[in-house]
C-alpha cells in the first residue's frame, strides 16, 4: 500500500509538470486587465497607422495571453494590415509570429506552420535576431506537435543561442524548456535535469517569479523520480514572488514532498491550503483546479496508512 501512495505522489508530480510548462504571463490577469483597457481607452485617439498597428499588436499579445484567442486574431491580423500598408517589414514579421504563435494554441499546425514561415523569411530579410531566435523558439514547439524530438530538441537549442546572443533571458528560458521536454520524450531524464538547473541559473539574478517557476518544474521533476531530497533542497529558499498561481503550485509541490518525507498531518494542512487556492484562481473544470483535489486525496490517503 505504501508503495501504492508513492506511485501516486510521482504521477502527481508529473501532473504538476505539464500544467508548469509554458506559463505564457505570469502577470495577473487583473493586471493585464488594466493594461489592456489603457491601450483600448488610447486606440481611438491614435491617428498615426504605424503607431495604431505597433498598439493593435500589443493588445492582441495580451488577449492571447488571457486565452482570448479569437479577440486575439482580430487584433493580428489587423495590424498585419497597418504594418503592410506603412512599409514596416519588420512589424509585418512580428505579426506573422504572433499569429503563428496563436495558431499553435488553437492546435492549428499546419495555418502555423505556414505563418511561421513567411515570418522567418521576413526575420532574415530584416536581420532581426530577436524574430529569427523567436521563429525558432516556436519552430521547436511545432517540431514536438509532430512527434519530430531530435529536431525539436536541436532547434530548442539553436533558439537558445540566438536569445543568448541578442540577451533575451524569458527567450533562452523557453527556448530551454523546450529542449528539456523534448529530451524527457527522448527519455533523456538527466539531460533534462542539467537544463532545468541552468533555466533556474538565468532567472536567479533576473526574475524571483520565473526563478520560483523553473524552481518547480525541477523538483516536480526529481519528486516523479523519488528523489525526495533533491526535490526538497531545489524549494528551501526564501520565496520573493507574490504570483499567486505560483504560490499555489508551490504549496501542491510541497505538500507532496512532505507526504513522502512522511511529515503527514503538515502535508495535509498544506495541501488543504493549496487546494483553497487553486478554487479561487481556476474553474471547476479547470486542470488546475482538479490537480489540487487530486494532492489533497493521496496526502489524505497517505495520512490514513498510519
Amino acid at each position: 500500500m505504501l508503495s501504492s501512495a508513492a506511485n501516486r505522489i510521482k504521477v502527481l508530480s508529473l501532473k504538476i509538470l505539464d500544467l508548469l510548462w509554458f506559463v505564457n504571463e505570469l502577470r495577473p490577469c487583473s493586471e493585464l486587465e488594466k493594461r489592456k483597457n489603457t491601450l483600448e481607452y488610447y486606440l481611438p485617439k491614435i491617428r498615426d497607422e504605424h503607431e495604431r498597428a505597433e498598439t493593435l499588436l500589443e493588445i492582441g499579445k495580451i488577449e492571447c495571453s488571457m486565452g482570448r484567442n479569437v479577440d486575439a486574431a482580430s487584433r493580428f491580423y489587423e495590424c498585419l494590415r497597418l504594418f503592410r500598408k506603412t512599409g514596416d517589414r519588420l512589424g509585418v514579421g512580428k505579426t506573422l509570429y504572433c499569429i503563428a504563435l496563436l495558431h499553435v494554441e488553437r492546435g492549428k499546425i499546419d495555418k502555423a506552420e505556414e505563418a511561421l514561415r513567411e515570418c522567418m523569411q521576413f526575420a532574415e530579410e530584416c536581420n532581426s535576431s530577436w524574430l529569427k531566435a523567436s521563429s525558432y523558439e516556436l519552430l521547436a514547439r511545432i517540431l514536438m506537435k509532430r512527434s519530430e524530438t531530435d529536431k525539436a530538441a536541436e532547434t530548442s537549442l539553436q533558439a537558445f543561442e540566438l536569445f543568448s546572443i541578442v540577451g533575451d533571458a524569458e527567450g533562452m528560458s523557453k527556448s530551454l524548456q523546450n529542449a528539456c521536454i523534448a529530451l524527457l520524450k527522448k527519455g533523456e531524464i538527466e539531460k533534462a535535469i542539467e537544463l532545468l538547473d541552468r533555466i533556474r541559473e538565468i532567472w536567479v539574478e533576473e526574475d524571483s517569479c520565473n526563478y520560483l517557476l523553473s524552481s518547480l518544474q525541477l523538483a516536480s521533476l526529481l519528486l516523479s523520480l523519488g528523489r525526495i531530497g533533491e526535490a526538497k533542497k531545489v524549494l528551501s529558499f526564501e520565496v520573493k514572488c507574490d504570483n499567486e498561481r505560483l504560490l499555489a503550485f508551490k504549496k501542491l509541490v510541497e505538500a507532496l514532498i512532505l507526504a513522502a518525507c512522511n511529515r503527514k498531518d503538515e502535508a495535509v494542512a498544506l495541501a488543504e491550503s493549496g487546494k483553497e487556492d487553486m478554487e479561487k484562481l481556476y474553474p471547476k473544470k479547470d486542470p488546475r483546479h482538479q490537480i489540487a483535489g487530486e494532492v489533497l486525496n493521496a496526502v489524505k490517503y497517505l495520512a490514513s496508512l498510519g
